[in-house]
């Protein structure tokens, strides 16, 4: 799979409506779209509401937009942000506002925000996505966005990282970046001129900085949402108010494990990470629904199942105030809603205790409200029974199969069914009920099978509790829970090649086959990267004296003098700064230009695994303290031809809290002697 291929599907696949199709959004209202963000994500806005507005300045991506204005009468495309008049949209969505504001020539973004603010209606809206600087991912070893770099963001984009020189490549394997920088050239910038990179013009921002942007930007109200995993191809929104990670596990799956250095497993760390409260630091993206004077949504969870397509896929929203409401996310779905509260009722009737599912209608369409239920998932009380109370684990199990048989009981004439969904994962556990009594309470029915068996069933809700808890499969086989109930030998296998069928249908594998195989972590090769990482680096070394050292050169014709010199002084350091001076400063001291360029010097050194940063040494910074003034070095190294030279300039950097230090020159070997030989005798054969 090429990045090509996935950015196209990117910008073909519905699934990118996940973003914001679970967000309610006032159907008579003027939307304002800046930045284009991909074909489906234009369209959900024109679905749901009654004029769209997309300025996009790439000519290329107003293309693709206008290809959807030819399907849509109420979507208006324009390159020109003056033309979108000034202050009437009720809401504006921008889902990169960070490289948006360095299209805008903007170097902050809260310019850029401020701007979208003030082009809102009175109670207007404004939603903004970005992705985290200490996202998930990145720990994991993810890319930065903008640089590609692993861990850029998360060490702040530090100037050492960006100033070190990449020598012979700016992208693949030997580039520090990992990936071709098409804006800048390269993250270091053009080091022939002497002009490193300055920070990358866009960047990553935190929870916190995204607080600090909002709030310099005039924001009166704002909410963070964050999407799982990430606002590319979200299936759960979590926000501040809800911080609960049942059914995380079951339900994810990452997509995108394409990047080369990762070495950590996104969704065996997200339940954890939302069990600890570290999501509002560690979630991947971030959505941000901001305003002045507006209400904010009330929604504070969702799970969204955009991939069922428009005649299964829905949208279950927990809300403030203990309620619950399931929409469907096209039109085309009301007929499976009106199905799943139908389900529910048949379930009441034969005695299976479910949550009640009342059925509403308001200008969106029909939807469901039901109670929101403040217990246990019954995975996490399975889950923590498997190890310390295994009479309380069957029990349970046993209690899901009555359930199962109770649903298999024909109803006033209906005909024979099988509900397939009585699993862990759809159930609370009542606390508050009596031990002795029956404490499952399931929800969310939507699946049956006519003339099904029981036993189909009760293989499915052992296979994804087992498949979704690695705390259970540590403790127990799910061998031994099939083997209570008769599912073994030829019946597994049966039931198997019947789920195979049943899963294909529901989650439309076949459609995103290719999708789903990027999402399969290869676990070999994680493991390969992270055991290379032990065996690889050095082994950790006694404190060094300095932090950072700089040695200045001229390193003309390079031999092997300059390279013990170099590698001596990095034994001394941690960061090794070396500066090559410039032709015209050779020139100036020694009379003589160089036989080598000053850029094809640099880049000689810079290829050295010993050396940390180069820098050009001209008129400006060959005088050692105003050298000390840009670098802050600990240490100056030289050769100890100049040790009786410079006590005046030693003085005055130990009065800074640096030192210098000097080092033999390798007998028999000089550029100068180098250079007399090839004039006398010619190359060296």
């Amino acid at each position: 799979m090429t990045d090509e291929s996935w950015d196209r599907y990117m910008e073909e696949t519905v699934l990118r409506e996940s973003v914001l199709n679970w967000y309610e959004f006032r159907a008579d209202a003027c939307l304002l779209e800046a930045g284009y963000s991909c074909g489906a994500v234009t369209e959900l806005f024109c679905r749901r509401v009654s004029s769209v507005t997309l300025v996009e300045p790439e000519e290329e991506k107003r293309r693709k937009a206008l290809a959807v204005a030819g399907k849509h009468t109420n979507l208006r495309v324009t390159g020109d942000p003056a033309q979108i008049g000034d202050g009437h949209f009720d809401y504006i969505i921008c889902l990169d506002p960070a490289g948006a504001a360095t299209v805008q020539e903007s170097e902050d973004p809260a310019a850029f925000v401020q701007m979208l603010l003030g082009l809102l209606s009175p109670g207007g809206i404004l939603i903004l996505g970005a992705d985290n600087r200490f996202g998930l991912k990145y720990f994991c070893g993810s890319g930065e966005k903008y640089t590609g770099v692993p861990f850029m963001g998360i060490n702040g984009y530090p100037r050492e990282w960006r100033l070190i020189p990449e020598a012979d490549n700016r992208s693949g394997q030997k580039s520090l970046c990992g990936s071709e920088e098409k804006e800048t050239g390269g993250l270091n910038g053009d080091l022939r001129e002497g002009k490193p990179q300055a920070r990358p013009a866009q960047r990553t921002y935190s929870r916190r900085q995204w607080q600090e942007i909002l709030h310099r930007a005039g924001a009166v109200k704002s909410r963070f949402y964050y999407p799982v995993p990430d606002n590319t191809l979200p299936q759960m929104i979590f926000t501040d108010a809800y911080q609960k990670s049942a059914g995380v596990v079951e339900r994810l799956n990452d997509y995108d494990y394409r990047d080369p250095a990762m070495i950590g497993i996104e969704h065996r760390l997200f339940r954890d990470v939302i069990d600890e409260g570290m999501l509002p630091f560690m979630a991947n993206s971030f959505l941000m629904e901001v305003t002045k004077d507006g209400i904010l949504s009330d929604i504070e969870y969702a799970v969204i199942t955009t991939d069922r397509g428009p005649a299964r896929g829905m949208a279950t929203t927990v809300r403030a105030g203990g309620r619950v409401f399931k929409r469907p996310l096209w039109k085309e779905g009301e007929a499976w809603l009106e199905r799943l509260a139908s389900l529910t009722e048949q379930l009441g009737k034969k005695g299976v205790r479910v949550v009640p599912a009342i059925r509403h209608t308001d200008t969106a369409g029909l939807y469901l409200e039901m109670p929101y239920i403040d217990s246990e998932s019954l995975n996490t009380v399975l889950e923590r029974a498997a190890a310390t109370d295994t009479e309380l684990f069957y029990r349970i199990f046993d209690q899901i199969y009555e359930a199962i048989l109770l649903s298999c009981t024909p109803v006033e004439g209906e005909s024979r069914q099988v509900f397939l969904d009585l699993a862990p994962c759809n159930c609370f556990y009542l606390q508050e009920q009596p031990e002795t009594e029956n404490r499952l309470l399931f929800y969310d029915q939507e699946f049956v099978a006519d003339e099904g068996t029981p036993g189909y069933a009760m293989y499915r809700t052992i296979r994804y509790f087992f498949a979704s808890s690695p705390k259970a499969r540590a403790v127990m086989s799910a061998d031994e829970v099939y083997e209570r109930y008769g599912i073994t030998g030829a019946l597994q296998e049966e039931y198997e090649k019947q789920e195979a069928r049943f899963i294909s249908g529901i989650r439309q594998t076949d459609r995103y086959k290719w999708l789903l195989e990027v999402s399969t972590p290869d676990y070999q090769a994680m493991l390969e990267r992270a055991l290379r990482l032990k065996t690889e680096l050095p082994a950790p070394s006694e404190k060094k004296p300095y932090h950072v050292g700089y040695v200045p050169g001229v390193f003309d014709l390079f031999h092997k003098g300059h390279l013990r010199l170099i590698e001596r002084c990095k034994e001394r350091c941690d960061i090794l700064i070396v500066g090559v001076l410039t032709d015209e400063l050779v020139e100036f001291y020694k009379g003589r230009r160089p036989v080598v360029s000053c850029a094809d010097r640099m880049e000689v050194i810079a290829g050295l695994r010993a050396v940390d940063r180069v820098i050009p040494v001209d008129f400006e910074n060959t005088d050692k303290l105003k050298a000390w003034e840009q670098l802050h070095y600990d240490c100056h190294f030289s050769g100890d031809d100049h040790v009786n030279h410079w006590n005046d300039v030693w003085e005055e950097l130990k009065k800074r809290g640096s030192n210098m230090e000097f080092f033999s020159y390798t007998e028999g070997i000089s550029t100068t002697a180098i250079r007399e030989k090839t004039q006398r005798d010619g190359p060296f054969v």
